[in-house]
Formats: structure tokens, C-alpha cells, sequence
């Protein structure tokens, strides 16, 4: 797994590529913890483009991050699903919490930027 990060204002774009599994979730949490800690994050939005598998441990890395944002009224978006990640989205029920876009510029007017 492939982690990218950029932030712009109080918005982190994290890009995700390979799997997301029980080997790899860690690495994703903390890495987004790390940058939430540092302060000045509010809103995530998570690229998924080139994301090929995710299992229940990334669900889960992933579900612990939006309540974190919580704390904040901040939020969680997602774009670039791949199919079988959408379809893990829409059985779990995450995309009634992470809303998912088309792409990075829909992600942002959503955020009203």
C-alpha cells in the first residue's frame, strides 16, 4: 500500500493505493493520526483511485478517522472508488457517513471551497 498526502487549508487529500487489509490498516491510521494531531486538519478527503481492495480492518481505520473528525464538525469524502471498494461502501453502509463524489473538485464545492 501506497499512502499520499497533501493538505490545503484545513483539508487533507489522502490518496490510498494497492490494499487496504489487516497488514496495512495501521500504517493508514497512523499516518492520518499523525496529521490530525499536528492541528490545522478539519476535513479529509480520501482519494481511492487506485485503491484495488479494502477488507474490514481498513472499514475500520477509515470509520475511526470520521468520528475522530467528529470532534471538529469536520468531515469525510471520498472519490475514485473501484468497484468492489464501492461495493464494500454501499453493504456496510460507509457511504451514508462518507459521502461519495465523482472527483477531487466535486469533493471540494461539497466542502464549499
Amino acid at each position: 500500500m501506497k499512502i499520499t498526502k497533501q493538505q490545503s487549508g484545513d483539508i487533507l487529500v489522502v490518496g490510498v493505493s494497492g490494499e487496504l487489509d489487516h497488514h496495512s490498516s495501521a500504517l493508514l491510521k497512523s499516518e492520518i493520526g499523525a496529521e490530525l494531531d499536528k492541528g490545522g486538519v478539519r476535513h479529509i478527503i480520501l482519494d481511492l483511485r487506485e485503491l484495488t481492495f479494502m477488507d474490514s480492518s481498513g472499514l475500520g481505520v477509515l470509520l475511526g478517522r470520521y468520528k475522530e473528525l467528529g470532534k471538529w464538525q469536520g468531515k469525510m469524502l471520498a472519490f475514485g472508488l473501484q468497484p468492489v471498494v464501492e461495493k464494500m461502501f454501499r453493504l456496510t453502509g460507509l457511504n451514508q457517513l462518507i459521502p461519495v463524489h465523482p472527483d477531487l473538485a466535486s469533493c471540494y464545492k461539497a466542502l464549499g471551497v
